[in-house]
């Protein structure tokens, strides 16, 4: 699906290059690059709509994506026309323009597949507030040496949830409609029924398909997004067994002094929808 991306910023950037007199040449290719872009633009769109029958997305930002890249679709066979019947200055307006549609779709895009702070989620903070990131996403200050104090979910597991799987199982991108972004939508569970078995992690899926090796089907995160750690893991073994209490703070589940190194080691951020 990234193909024609490519083959169009590339040839706006040679149409930008042929305006100087050094580079007069530089689009002399545009023809073969249309002759490609343009059929696999409408092979793009075609899949899009496809992929977009599984659900689980939201559906506003989903409608703008979908026929936003029709549109995209539809320019760069708009602007191979033009070109093959020479009239070269509307072609150009034509591709500029798609170029312009595709940007905006491969933005709502990758705010689909990976959220809407994709850009700046792992950013500097002072290059997130530059870009409006928005307010640093940290929770209370809690001393290191007083881990017992910490809300063990808001301050301990759902930090786990919204670098690992909120990308994916969140507001704007729901796969199997389970969303993992607050403590009642977890409990809720998704189309399978419940992800988690308060006292039995054994039983609760949210923990086991993290566990599952890595090239299992059914391994989550899937292969290629950020997996869990063994620290993460341990965490969430650790509190579903303890009854997955969601207003609790670590000293009232009466950890051992291994879960108290660990959460005393991690940092703590968190944004919780209520």
């Amino acid at each position: 699906m990234h193909l024609p991306i490519g083959m169009l910023v590339a040839l706006a950037a040679l149409e930008i290059a042929a305006w100087f007199p050094r580079f007069k040449n530089a689009n002399a290719s545009a023809g073969f690059i249309l002759a490609l872009a343009t059929p696999l633009a409408v092979v793009t769109a075609i899949c899009g709509w496809l992929l977009s029958l599984g659900g689980g997305y939201d559906e506003n930002l989903l409608a703008w994506h979908k026929w936003l890249g029709t549109g995209t679709a539809a320019g760069c066979a708009v602007a191979a026309f033009l070109f093959y019947r020479g009239k070269l200055n509307a072609y150009r307006v034509s591709l500029f323009v798609t170029v312009a549609l595709l940007t905006v779709t491969g933005h709502l895009g990758g705010s689909l597949t990976h959220g809407s702070d994709y850009l700046t989620r792992y950013a500097p903070w002072p290059l997130k507030q530059m870009l409006g990131g928005g307010e640093e996403k940290v929770s209370p200050a809690i001393s290191v040496k007083d881990p017992r104090q910490l809300p063990v979910f808001a301050g301990v597991i759902a930090p786990i949830f919204e670098n690992k799987c909120v990308s994916c199982h969140g507001a704007a991108k729901s796969k199997g409609g389970l969303r993992l972004d607050s403590f009642a939508a977890l409990m809720k569970g998704g189309e399978d029924g419940v992800v988690l078995q308060p006292g039995d992690a054994a039983h609760s899926p949210v923990l086991q398909r993290a566990l599952l090796p890595a090239d299992d089907d059914d391994h989550m995160p899937p292969h290629g997004k950020p997996q869990l750690t063994a620290a993460e893991t341990t965490l969430l073994k650790w509190w579903i067994e303890t009854g997955a209490a969601e207003n609790k703070t670590v000293a009232e589940l009466q950890p051992p002094a291994d879960i108290l190194q660990i959460i005393s080691g991690n940092p703590v951020k968190a944004t919780l929808v209520n």
